[in-house]
């Protein structure tokens, strides 16, 4: 939830209009996962569930998509959520397995800037096609309702959105048979933004997941509604090659400096200062482009933009408000927690540290060792969504990552046995109980996602261990 109170500040200096802004979410916004094991798990995921809830309302959102990850409570918690939101969780195919009837509003109409606007829901059915039968809902296969939808609403409406957490390929396939639906905003697909992408006369819109980014869509729409074409792809090139510049900057400033960092690799400093002339060359381009699609009477316009939640934007007191309120019932619940199970393999990095006293040392200097204080200054060292990236001895793919909570401290942090392995054998008998000498990356990418930190580089980063 950190994100979302500088995502607030980032909103408040949108200085958006109410009559002209609308504010939407496709969906995929309470869970990370679409199951969870009953149980004190799956109650802390509700808490922080809730936590977002309230933070959408202080947001100011209209309309939210739901996901199949939205379901991770069940329906039934999602409806009791549906009344403490100030705005519509919308989805037209998901419906009561008895009767057939949705659960949430298939759409709803709203009004900017003279427009009437309809938004509608549509939920993607994750990886199976249907949920199992111990679930007391159905997902719909659009293809059964939205002719009927778009007929019904044809007549009442100006401009039509789509909430979808279908896959990009129904995305696309709906775009070319409903040219009326004129933006589809998809939820939970990448890990990276999207520019925008017109298909027949609709446009595709996806910013990355994990709330990273806010997606800022300005429209210019006209009468008869139908987007500008071969300018608007022009546009979109030069954006993703802006895009990609800009990655390649920051990739390279990343380090510090480039004047400092690369000065004694000449090559590399002449590549940086070429990547800032053509980054600057590219944003006039897109600039003369966009002064162009103004010029045309006929064609309606859009200019897509990518606003990071950046570290440096300040935290909104409010929204600070309920993040530590959800935090502190999370921690609450979380300090009830015991632990059944044992963790006997692990001895500690202390006891490592009796044989590797020189790595030891180098590694206390690490952000490794310090991984579990880190959740301690954010109180959220009882969360179980974020312990298992924290300590030793429990993986974010254990069943039993409740054992988290009642971990010997000599565990609490990112130690040796994180990467080498269980170290009470070798502790025992070295020369027959080898550990796992060289770590690979798929180890380090269960907790370095790009999710988690988009940065990560195996090959560079591997060094920084000790």
């Amino acid at each position: 939830m950190g994100g979302l109170s500088k995502r607030k500040t980032l909103f408040q200096q949108l200085d958006a209009k109410e009559e002209q802004a609308l504010f939407l979410d496709a969906g995929a916004v309470l869970f990370d996962k679409s199951k969870f094991p009953p149980g004190r798990h799956l109650d802390l995921a509700k808490i922080n569930a809730a936590g977002i809830v309230e933070a959408y309302n202080l947001l100011g959102y209209e309309a939210v998509g739901v996901s199949r990850i939205d379901l991770a409570g069940g329906v039934e918690f999602l409806k009791e959520l549906q009344k403490k939101s100030n705005f519509t969780w919308l989805s037209a195919n998901l419906v009561d397995r008895k009767n057939r009837q949705p659960f949430f509003s298939p759409f709803i109409i709203k009004e900017k800037t003279g427009l009437r606007i309809a938004i509608i829901g549509l939920t993607g059915s994750g990886a199976s096609n249907e949920p199992q039968e111990r679930e007391n809902y159905l997902i719909v296969a659009w293809q059964d309702l939205l002719p009927k939808i778009m007929k019904e609403i044809s007549k009442q409406t100006d401009f039509t959105i789509l909430l979808s957490s279908l896959s990009p390929l129904e995305n696309d396939l709906i775009s070319q048979e409903f040219p009326h639906i004129h933006i589809i905003i998809q939820s939970g697909t990448y890990s990276h933004n999207e520019n925008p992408v017109l298909t027949n006369n609709t446009l595709i819109c996806q910013t990355e997941k994990q709330g990273k980014y806010i997606g800022q869509l300005r429209i210019n729409w006209k009468k008869p509604g139908k987007w500008a074409d071969e300018t608007t792809d022009a546009t979109l090139m030069k954006r993703q090659e802006l895009d990609r510049l800009t990655w390649q900057i920051k990739k390279l400033e990343s380090q510090g400096d480039p004047q400092s960092v690369y000065k004694d690799t000449p090559a590399t400093l002449q590549a940086y200062y070429k990547l800032v002339e053509r980054e600057k060359t590219v944003e006039r381009e897109i600039s003369d482009l966009q002064q162009q699609m103004s010029q045309s009477p006929e064609s309606s316009t859009f200019n897509n933009t990518f606003l990071a939640v950046a570290p440096s934007l300040a935290d909104d007191p409010a929204m600070e408000k309920i993040i530590n309120k959800t935090r502190d019932k999370i921690n609450s619940l979380g300090r009830k927690g015991t632990n059944d199970g044992t963790l006997s393999d692990y001895v500690g990095s202390q006891a490592c540290m009796k044989c590797h006293n020189e790595i030891g040392e180098r590694w206390q200097r690490t952000h490794h060792a310090h991984a579990y204080e880190t959740l301690v200054q954010k109180k959220q060292q009882f969360n179980l969504q974020c312990l298992p990236c924290h300590v030793t001895g429990v993986s974010i793919l254990d069943k039993k990552q409740s054992s988290t909570l009642s971990l010997p401290d000599s565990l609490l942090n990112v130690g040796c046995e994180t990467c080498h392995g269980p170290g009470m054998a070798h502790s025992v008998n070295p020369e027959e109980a080898k550990l796992n000498d060289a770590p690979d990356a798929y180890l380090c990418l269960q907790c370095h996602s790009t999710e988690h930190d988009g940065a990560f580089n195996f090959e560079q980063d591997k060094k920084l261990v000790h």
